[in-house]
């Protein structure tokens, strides 16, 4: 083979070392915030990283030689019994791989190195998908074993700056073969293409070939087999469809002769041909393939592979952008499903119904009995008791006539529970439209929340809820707390409510028993519009002095603003209370309704403003600008 090539100038022998460093560094970077994002994103139930084409480009190969770039990986690709290891046996220059007539014969990936190259470098770093395993004999890579071997060993004869692997057939029967041969490829910086007659145009072999033209692959095609000089006016047309439908560029392209007997004894000989789609430089000398594969232009084909496989990492469509636009796709649907269940409008567009006045107002007088001045609170209970008792008189009369009373709080029971199933219904309708989005996660979830024995076991667990809640006891304690706010924070107005309580305390003989015949509830409301309407007419007495008149009408001031206020905390009450019912029917639906489903759409809802999210995005922005002013 010696006299059947010719080598190139000798070019550098390392690529641009900032260049590359500076992208190292910030791959690594992206690695490490890929990981925490795929954690964050657990609750999308996205597929894994781990898988897709372009994060395993950024491990297999990005990583791993982006910081050691003093060398190139080269494989020996292609189909079933073309001959694979006959060519990586003479880029070796001795027989290291062992050849077989038979198909299929390599199952496992095999690698020879420079020697002194594993002290310092770190060959599980490079090929992360394998298990790497001593290469003792030839017949290693033959046997069928279900691990991911990959096996190696150093050798004088490996030029320094190259590393050779021999790989599986890329259209093996055996789809395990496949994964070996892509693994090998992501991690390669140079494929050698051995194609046949046969195998140039098998949809299996281009499709490989199609990946690695995506990665923009340096390639050095490799016609074995071939029958000179009879197919000397095919093998163009061969290599064009090839390359027209891989998309592949070789750098250079060999012709092998079909001699076994050659083959068998390391002695064929590697014919060079110019093609149009060559893009190697003019060969000057003659020399051994290994010689070709260790002078070539060996920076740039490093920094070619790697920049290749970065912009697939970096493509919109395919790689990691892509991934983020799933998540925030993926994250939308979350949020919008979970809005349905989060929104206060849902039940406050149900008609909720307002709390009786009547209660509120009486526990309010409740609290200010409590909180009277001794003399006040004597007079007050004292007529209080005789409003009371009339008061009972009447009902019992009322009662025998026909008139039965009903509790407020047992009406407002009844109120509420309507506008709970007028929630459910709701609810239930959203949650059927959300089935129809196509969102496999969230229809297999509702649809086992729509069936009847979810519906009804709901209903139930509501019921006995909404039937034990204590509502006397919420609003003791929305009035204890209101009023304890009005006489720590508003003293000025507390003092004032205290001086018309005395007034009231004065005119209470004359309004009690009026009062309670008029059936009314709560007595104290009713003298305090009596002791205003007195307190007015004091003010405006013409027998009254000035200074009673200027007395009379900060009186009539006082009141008229005591009433304002009592009304403003009347209706603060009111909203409090419904408030405090709303919350308690979504927190029962996220409890029994929907379980650990609202974690996980919170959850989902959120990735996408997340900050491992943000940081992918802006190492893929820092990424694609340094890639920009590279390629300039």
């Amino acid at each position: 083979m010696a006299d059947g090539l010719r080598d190139v100038v000798p070019m550098q022998t390392s690529p641009s070392s900032g260049a590359l460093q500076e992208l190292g560094g910030l791959v690594q970077q992206l690695a490490a915030s890929l990981s925490k994002l795929e954690n964050a994103a657990v609750a999308l139930q996205l597929p894994a990283l781990a898988g897709r084409e372009w994060f395993d480009l950024l491990q297999r190969k990005l990583l791993p030689q982006l910081q050691d770039g003093a060398y190139l990986i080269v494989a020996v690709v292609g189909g079933t019994n073309i001959g694979k290891s006959v060519v990586f046996n003479h880029i070796a220059g001795f027989r290291a791989s062992a050849s077989s007539p038979l198909a299929s014969g390599t199952k496992h990936p095999v690698c020879l190195v420079p020697e002194q190259f594993t002290e310092t470098h770190d060959l599980q770093t490079l090929f992360p998908s394998f298990e790497l395993r001593p290469w003792a004999g030839g017949d290693e890579a033959l046997q069928s074993i279900p691990e991911n071997c990959l096996f190696w060993r150093s050798h004088e004869r490996v030029p320094d700056n190259l590393v050779i692997l021999d790989t599986p057939d890329v259209d093996s029967d055996a789809p395990i073969n496949w994964q070996r041969a892509d693994a090998v490829r992501q991690a390669a910086d140079v494929l050698v293409a051995v194609l046949t007659q046969q195998k140039y145009n098998d949809a299996a072999v281009k499709q490989f070939f199609r990946k690695a033209a995506t990665e923009d692959k340096a390639a050095i095609i490799v016609f074995n087999q071939v029958e000179l000089p009879d197919d000397e006016e095919y093998w163009p047309v061969w290599l064009n469809t090839f390359c027209s439908e891989t998309g592949l560029k070789p750098e250079y392209v060999y012709l092998a002769p079909n001699n076994r007997k050659a083959a068998e004894a390391i002695a064929l000989e590697f014919e060079e041909r110019e093609w149009q789609g060559t893009t190697g430089p003019q060969l000057t000398q003659r020399g051994s393939l290994s010689e070709v594969l260790s002078r070539l232009r060996f920076a740039e084909i490093k920094l070619r592979t790697l920049r290749g496989s970065l912009q697939f990492v970096l493509d919109s469509r395919s790689g990691a952008p892509a991934y983020l636009e799933q998540i925030r796709s993926q994250g939308q649907q979350f949020r919008d499903a979970a809005g349905v269940f989060l929104r206060r409008s849902m039940v406050q567009n149900a008609d909720w119904p307002t709390p009786p006045n009547s209660l509120i107002i009486n526990d309010m007088w409740a609290w200010w009995r409590n909180h009277r001045e001794a003399w006040t609170a004597g007079i007050h209970g004292f007529y209080g008791r005789i409003g009371g008792a009339v008061r009972t008189g009447w009902q019992a009369v009322r009662s025998r006539l026909g008139h039965t009373a009903v509790e407020p709080i047992s009406a407002y029971r009844k109120q509420e529970w309507a506008a709970i199933v007028r929630v459910l219904q709701q609810l239930y309708e959203q949650l059927h439209i959300i089935t129809t989005l196509n969102n496999p996660l969230l229809t297999a979830r509702l649809n086992h929340l729509l069936s009847g024995t979810s519906c009804e076991a709901l209903l139930s667990r509501l019921q006995q809820e909404h039937d034990q809640f204590d509502f006397e006891g919420l609003i003791h304690e929305l009035v204890s707390t209101e009023m304890e706010w009005l006489r720590t924070e508003r003293q000025p107005l507390f003092d004032l409510l205290r001086k018309v309580d005395g007034a009231t305390a004065v005119f209470r003989p004359v309004f009690t028993v009026g009062f309670a015949l008029s059936g009314g509830v709560g007595a104290e409301h009713f003298l305090v519009n009596a002791a205003t309407h007195t307190l007015t007419h004091m003010a405006v007495d013409a027998s009254a002095v000035a200074a009673t008149t200027v007395a009379g009408e900060a009186a009539v001031d006082a009141a008229t603003g005591m009433l304002g206020q009592a009304k403003a905390s009347l209706l603060r009450l009111q909203g409090k209370f419904t408030q405090r019912r709303e919350v308690w029917l979504l927190d029962q639906l996220k409890q029994h309704l929907l379980g650990g489903l609202l974690a996980e759409l919170e959850a989902g809802a959120t990735v996408a403003e997340s900050p491992p999210f943000h940081e992918t995005a802006r190492l893929l922005q820092d990424l694609t600008r340094r890639m920009g002013e590279i390629e300039s």
